[in-house]
């Protein structure tokens, strides 16, 4: 294909996008976020995880033993003194999350958990997801505080608890898409989350990877990205026992309110491997 027709193609794929967000946004409840008690599978299959629609599910963890539980001064206790991997730094480098590699750091449980209850630590320090691999013995003691959403979920993968978000308030993932269906569940504190869908993302400046040249999309330079005016968004707080459907290629950002735990599970009962072939240049 010679470069007349690549630009072609291109133009007409940005005219789709664009024309698909704006039939979005024509109808509130097609641009709002679905909200349930409690959801079938068939029913979450068939209305969101194939159709690509986020959800909010308010009463799927009810019950957790983790939602009364997880203080820092439980956590703090329950596992002690054991060493855990997190993200810090964070504060010197505004690219912390394309270059997460440079702020992997150690220390033990008892003494993260002083550091991010302490004052002025902000989005400096936080156990991500990121982190997870080289945390699950160490925090292994908690899964028993833990139920399991077995009708969305499977157990049958290597490590079907999750992956851990520990900080304190403040902590900012700045804007981005992922190349999996996620579900976040908050478990203590709650968290600000703004969501953007992928028909939007010509218009949100992707430069390298999964992410977007625009950190915050509260605060925007239009000068220097005009295309970002007038841009729909979800926002909305997910407050703890709450859990968050997260579809794949939807942008995101999410800021902690308060001292904050929370869980991303990837394990669904249904095909996730979709990352597999992204065009990572």
């Amino acid at each position: 294909m010679d470069a007349v027709a690549t630009r072609n193609t291109l133009a007409r794929r940005e005219w789709l996008l664009r024309t698909l967000a704006e039939l979005r946004t024509l109808s509130p409840r097609a641009s709002a976020m679905p909200a349930y008690p409690t959801i079938t599978a068939q029913d979450f299959l068939d209305r969101h995880y194939a159709v690509n629609r986020p959800a909010l599910l308010r009463g799927e963890v009810a019950g957790w033993p983790a939602l009364r539980l997880w203080t820092p001064e439980y956590l703090k206790a329950r596992i002690g003194a054991a060493e855990i991997e997190f993200q810090g730094g964070r504060g010197a480098n505004e690219n912390y999350e394309r270059f997460k590699q440079r702020h992997r750091r150690r220390l033990p449980f008892d003494q993260f958990i002083d550091l991010i209850t302490g004052k002025g630590v902000d989005n400096d320090a936080y156990v991500t997801a990121y982190n997870n691999r080289n945390n699950i013995a160490a925090l292994q003691p908690l899964h028993a505080d833990l139920g399991f959403i077995d009708h969305l979920l499977t157990r049958d993968v290597e490590h079907p608890h999750g992956m851990m978000w520990i900080g304190p308030a403040g902590t900012f993932t700045p804007l981005h898409h992922d190349l999996t269906n996620n579900l976040l569940v908050q478990i203590t504190g709650s968290k600000r989350v703004l969501m953007v869908a992928p028909e939007e993302g010509p218009r949100l400046y992707n430069d390298h990877h999964v992410f977007s040249q625009v950190r915050d999309i509260e605060h925007v330079d239009l000068k220097r990205f005009p295309g970002m005016a007038n841009l729909h968004a979800m926002r909305f707080d997910l407050k703890a026992g709450e859990a968050l459907f997260i579809p794949i290629g939807w942008w995101h950002q999410v800021t902690a309110h308060d001292f904050s735990v929370s869980i991303t599970y990837t394990n669904f009962r249904w095909r996730n491997d979709f990352h597999v072939g992204f065009p990572m240049k």
